[in-house]
């Protein structure tokens, strides 16, 4: 077997796996939300994901209403639900059988489809934004920079594209943790623990700009370790959270520094505008 063909089969297989993992854990990702819903602070899964909210709403309020809106690996469709709400009209794209399923009963006036974020059954230049949220993490490189390429395709010139990565060095320690886990068990990821992919804030912005994007940047949001908390003692951590999270917002602010470390990684870029009269 040449290489060539043992690295497309790796490619694959971490993509196979990772659509089996949340086929897997649809009722496990409903009860998240629904306890998101009462308490941000509830969790650690609750309190980043809100974080990553709050910058994707920020990101999304420079569309107009009625702006078309792509949601990758859409889930159980909470996204589609909420740009739904905030006037926008929503699409979906979603692998996992499972989750399509609890997403079309959660969203049934929405365009929902089952396909990859690496071949999207979409027109060029149908969306006014496309969003991967914690889905890119899940595949292998050769994959991202696919799935990348694809989103630009479908989007709009000056279209927006918002996408989170996993922070290579979170003082977390999940990258650390991750490789503990894979040599304890011999095997590099499987349908319980799939693979991550890490990056660095420049690595992920050079990706984008990659895959052809423009007015290119990165966001990082929970410098603070809370994480590590929510795994010993839930209560004690989200009252934790809840006392120091404008002052870990803040520090994103003002400290540039922090960024590499952080828990979570928000890439977002633009398609290039049309060329006007055969120029840029």
């Amino acid at each position: 077997m040449q290489p060539s063909s043992r690295s497309d089969e790796r490619v694959e297989e971490v993509r196979h796996v990772a659509i089996d993992h949340h086929h897997d854990v649809v009722s496990v990702f409903e009860t998240l939300y629904e306890q998101m819903d009462r308490d941000r602070f509830s969790n650690a899964f609750t309190y980043g994901r809100h974080k990553i909210d709050v910058v994707l709403d920020r990101e999304l309020s420079r569309l107009p209403a009625g702006s078309r809106v792509l949601d990758v690996g859409c889930g159980t469709g909470v996204y589609l639900r909420r740009f739904a709400k905030l006037g926008f009209i929503p699409a979906g794209l979603e692998p996992a059988a499972g989750m399509l399923e609890v997403c079309r009963r959660n969203n049934p006036s929405v365009d929902i489809v089952q396909g990859v974020a690496t071949a999207l059954p979409f027109p060029d230049a149908s969306f006014d934004a496309v969003t991967a949220i914690e889905v890119h993490r899940y595949l292998h490189l050769d994959d991202i920079r696919k799935s990348l390429k694809e989103a630009l395709r479908v989007l709009r010139p000056g279209g927006i594209v918002v996408t989170t990565l996993v922070n290579r060095y979170a003082l977390d320690g999940f990258y650390v943790m991750q490789h503990l886990r894979a040599r304890k068990k011999g095997i590099d990821f499987d349908r319980k623990n799939p693979h991550c992919e890490f990056f660095t804030p420049h690595e992920a912005e050079d990706e984008l700009r990659r895959a052809g994007a423009t007015a290119v940047r990165t966001e990082a949001r929970l410098f603070a370790p809370v994480r590590l908390a929510y795994k010993v003692d839930e209560p004690l951590a989200a009252r934790i959270a809840a006392r120091i999270e404008k002052l870990d917002d803040r520090v994103h602010e003002v400290l540039s520094w922090t960024k590499p470390f952080a828990g979570h990684l928000i890439a977002i870029g633009e398609r290039p505008m049309a060329p006007v009269n055969g120029r840029p």
